[in-house]
């Protein structure tokens, strides 16, 4: 077998600098990046037999490798990283070092030389190389990694003494890495989670597969002439892989789901594969408008209604240990909604669609007096009981259950000049509109009258779909072979393509001179896991604490900014967007940490440059009650460490940790807790140690215990 051997050496400076908070795209250089989404196989320096890491003695800036070929063959999804030690364990800090696909034609003894897509700092410590591969069988030699002395590395040919690099080829090691085959997932019936009776199935195998990023210009955030229009489309119980684009699912999901307008904003922008939000509705959308865990005191909304529902085929209210406590529906009026801080920052702001976190408990709660400049929809309602307008009296067309007649201008029944404007079938004529076009024509003109300012402005466009009742629009419904929920999907899909229209025509007269397409941020996103249909190859549905229940779709546009038909693989919560949104604003005022702080880390580097780095610090949720047959009990971390994706869980019910590779066991099939004893202790300490903080603002409610009524403890594995 013909092998590829590489000497790597590193280029270094003595100073460290910073990454600005502002943006603007800058010091570009054209780089091809591979990054991998699943699969693959993992060395690290420390755990081979020669035992290597390597310490710095000091600050210093890797700004590019050199790679000298010393036999050739097929190798173009090479990925380095540097990952940081402490105490002989890797701490889950990664710096990535993201190679390209290699030049073709290669022969022995040249050289490539890497630059990094932005400098590489390196603080003082101890590291480890880790070298990643999908299919691909190479060796790498490790040359002298040094400047100065600067770097020192041990192994055993050194009787474990740090020596300085380049004392000698006594010092290289030579490394051997083979590539595994991608995993695949087999099918199963799965438990749709909102029936008694319904399964899912069956359905085919699917293999997970991997997408490599075209080249692209990558470049840091810095200070724009103008802050970003920001429009945030989060759908109702839409499934991670029930949508028509591949390259965000892995290639997972099936033909069914036809979503052109999605599939544009992917080729146009980026995906996020690792999204993830909470299980349940009303919970995913406060800690959206918060920037907070439900575990906060102004925003302890962890379930929609109650946290005691038992029923259904699950635990049943006289057999559960414990209880849930009181919560609330709303967030707290105190709090600094997200739209208060992009408001304070400049920002027009808008609502439209499903809101479900306010009124419950006062009209002080509702859009209009938490920051939002419109209002159209915002209710306590959860869904509408039909996605169609009734006739309530002769002439007056409405939205049943949408609350305070915020649609009801819109519900006016199919005319001849609607249907040719959007290209509808004239079959619809006179028939009742459906909520979605509804929606979309709220879109419109919310968006042709905020683009007329010349401040920025933020709206978050909620559709009511895919929520149950299931109804689709008729020519929808017969287009996708008469299946209701796979023509509902359709009917999102058209409101993400009223969106991108309106954005590059506001006043919708033809005309794009007034385009604020290059000038607006799209994302898109679900409120949680889907109930309809298959959730395959991940495990459970909404309202669980499995893949099936939290992971969700993600996809970001910005023509000129994001890299078009890009992949990350990036840690991504929904407390994450009210830091990455005031980032995108230029930080000029954000709420105080002690009257309010932000739980989520801010992706706004990433967007820009998608192998940007991992999200650092772990997401954590905390479940003190039940739903149903679905939630238990418990509290999860999940953590990207070494480009593994980790998730830990400990259910109180059964007094059970669990630990799952996700990376390469999306399915969950596998509790490698056991075979990964310090692993699990270290995501359990954290985990702990976040339930235990103290701040004002924190109010973790743990589940009671019905035999002592005190909240319940958290054991170590």
């Amino acid at each position: 077998m013909r092998t590829l051997f590489f000497v790597l050496s590193v280029v270094l400076f003595g100073s460290v600098e910073t990454f600005a908070s502002d943006y603007e795209i800058v010091g570009v250089q054209e780089v091809s990046l591979a990054r991998f989404d699943t699969g693959g196989a993992t060395l690290i320096a420390k755990g081979n037999s020669k035992g290597q890491t390597f310490i710095v003695d000091r600050l210093v800036t890797l700004e590019a490798i050199t790679l000298m070929i010393k036999e050739v063959s097929a190798s173009n999804d090479l990925q380095i990283s540097f990952v940081s030690f402490r105490d002989g364990f890797a701490t889950g800090k990664s710096l990535y070092v993201q190679t390209g696909e290699l030049p073709k034609g290669l022969v022995s003894g040249q050289t490539i030389k890497l630059n990094f897509d932005s400098p590489v700092h390196l603080e003082r410590g101890e590291y480890a190389f880790v070298l990643s591969t999908s299919k691909s069988e190479f060796k790498l030699r490790l040359g002298n990694v040094y400047a100065d002395g600067r770097l020192i590395r041990k192994n055993k040919t050194t009787k474990g003494k740090w020596m300085p690099g380049g004392s000698g080829a006594s010092t290289d090691l030579i490394f051997e890495l083979k590539g595994l085959p991608l995993p695949s997932v087999k099918g199963s019936a799965v438990s749709n989670g909102d029936s008694d009776t319904e399964l899912m199935g069956p359905v085919k195998t699917r293999t997970l597969h991997r997408y490599e990023n075209p080249a692209f210009k990558v470049g840091n955030l810095k200070r724009l002439a103008r802050a970003p229009n920001i429009i945030t489309v989060m759908v109702d119980d839409l499934g991670w892989n029930q949508i028509g684009v591949q390259r965000a699912t892995y290639g997972t999901n099936t033909s069914d789901f036809q979503t052109p307008n999605l599939a544009r904003m992917a080729d146009e922008g980026l995906c996020f594969t690792n999204a993830y939000a909470q299980p349940n509705c009303a919970p995913t959308r406060a800690a959206m408008l918060s920037g907070q865990y439900p575990a906060r005191i102004h925003n302890d909304v962890y379930v929609v209604s109650s946290l005691n529902r038992f029923g259904r085929g699950g635990v049943t209210r006289e057999a559960a240990k414990f209880t849930g406590p009181r919560q609330s529906e709303d967030v707290a009026v105190e709090a600094v909604t997200l739209a208060e801080a992009l408001k304070a920052n400049g920002y027009q702001t808008a609502h439209i669609g499903k809101y479900h976190v306010g009124g419950h408990e006062g009209q002080e709660t509702l859009p209009e007096n938490v920051g939002f400049d419109i209002n159209i929809g915002g209710f306590t309602q959860g869904h509408q009981p039909v996605c169609f307008a009734t006739e309530k009296k002769v002439g007056e067309w409405v939205f049943r259950g949408l609350g305070r007649g915020h649609f009801d201008r819109f519900a006016m029944p199919y005319d001849n000049e609607y249907l040719e404007r959007h290209d509808f079938p004239r079959s619809l004529v006179g028939t009742p509109k459906h909520v979605s076009d509804a929606l979309g024509d709220a879109v419109e003109e919310t968006v042709g009258s905020l683009a007329a300012n010349s401040e920025p402005f933020y709206l978050q466009v909620h559709p009511y779909a895919v929520h149950g009742p299931v109804q689709s629009r008729p020519d929808l419904k017969a287009a996708s072979g008469n299946d209701a929920f796979f023509g509902f999907v359709k009917s999102v899909d058209a409101i993400v393509g009223r969106v991108l229209k309106v954005v590059e025509d506001p006043n919708g007269d033809g005309d794009q001179s007034d385009s604020i397409v290059n000038d607006t941020v799209v994302f898109f996103t679900s409120d949680n896991g889907g109930t309809h249909k298959t959730n395959l190859p991940l495990r459970g549905t909404k309202g669980m604490f499995t893949e099936g229940g939290i992971r969700v779709p993600l996809i970001a546009r910005w023509p000129g900014q994001i890299p078009p038909m890009t992949v990350t693989t990036r840690l991504v919560h929904t407390v994450d967007y009210y830091p990455t949104y005031l980032q995108l604003a230029g930080n000029t005022w954000r709420p105080s940490s002690d009257v309010h702080p932000l739980d989520g880390v801010s992706f706004a580097e990433t967007l820009v440059n998608p192998a940007f780095s991992e999200r650092g610090t772990p997401v954590f949720y905390l479940f003190p009650g039940y739903l149903d047959r679905r939630a238990q009990p418990c509290v999860a971390a999940i953590q990207q460490i070494d480009g593994t994706q980790y998730k830990a869980l400990y259910f109180f019910e059964a007094d059970e940790w669990q630990l799952y590779d996700i990376t390469h066991d999306i399915g969950e099939s596998k509790n490698i807790a056991s075979q990964k004893p310090k692993l699990m202790s270290l995501l359990a300490k954290q985990l702990i140690d976040w339930i235990s903080q103290e701040h004002p603002t924190w109010k973790p409610k743990l589940p009671i215990v019905k035999k002592t009524g005190r909240p319940a403890s958290i054991p170590m594995p």
